[in-house]
């Protein structure tokens, strides 16, 4: 984790890695960008962790109340909520985003797939026009071998990481 900085102005950047990581990416770069500045955080998966940003901010103890107020946060539960928050950012003032779990809202089944395609076509658009304006950061749970939406994703952004998750150890008996 410590490889990884904030994200780099005017820039889409994707990040690919497992729960238990991508809380505390979110968290130090939440953290990071709120002391620097404002900071806007679009949830599209419902899983952004306040208290834990909190905490952080707490424990390196330098402006806390104000840093905390500016963290913008927006949630989104389905694609077209998402696409109607993305076309709304992006028309507002310039400062970093993160951008957590996009591709949740386009998993829903009750969309037809042509439909989620569009949207979520639109959707890169947005999010292309806000990296023009300030660095937009998504980050992802790994996804599916088969996911129709991550060719397109990938092909949209500037740079990608991708952390797998560890494989767990098995002890070998010796009887």
């Amino acid at each position: 984790m410590d490889l990884l900085a904030p994200p780099a102005p005017r820039s889409l950047q994707l990040l690919i890695a497992p729960p238990a990581h991508q809380q505390n990416i979110v968290t130090r770069f939440t953290a990071d960008l709120a002391l620097a500045g404002s900071v806007r955080v679009l949830d599209g998966g419902n899983r952004f962790d306040v208290l834990r940003v909190n905490r952080e901010l707490r424990a390196r103890r330098r402006q806390f109340y104000s840093a905390l107020k500016r963290v913008q946060v927006a949630r989104a539960f389905t694609c077209y909520q998402l696409v109607s928050l993305l076309k709304q950012t992006a028309g507002e003032d310039k400062k970093p985003t993160l951008v957590l779990n996009l591709l949740t809202t386009f998993r829903d089944e009750n969309v037809p797939l042509p439909e989620r395609q569009r949207l979520l076509a639109s959707a890169l658009h947005w999010l292309d026009q806000m990296a023009h304006q300030a660095p937009v950061m998504i980050i992802l749970h790994p996804p599916l071998e088969d996911d129709p939406f991550l060719k397109p994703l990938r092909g949209a952004v500037d740079q990608q990481w991708e952390f797998e998750s560890p494989r767990t150890s098995v002890q070998l008996s010796f009887f």
